[in-house]
């Protein structure tokens, strides 16, 4: 029996203009925590949500 698994991408990261599967995108969040960028990551469900993990001037206060 063959079945055909299609993946939808349905997440999508504004910062590095890419979709991504919704079980893929923890990872791609991670990366950029790693790296201590901030993005913005619209997910399967509508929502978009701002991640920062850099450092700003007025967090160091």
């Amino acid at each position: 029996m063959n079945r055909i698994i299609e993946r939808e991408k349905d997440c999508y990261c504004e910062t590095c203009d890419k979709y991504f599967h919704h079980l893929g995108i923890a990872r791609h969040r991670a990366m950029h925590r790693d790296r201590k960028e901030n993005c913005v990551i619209s997910y399967s469900d509508y929502s978009t949500v701002l991640h920062k993990f850099k450092k700003g001037a007025e967090d160091e206060k």
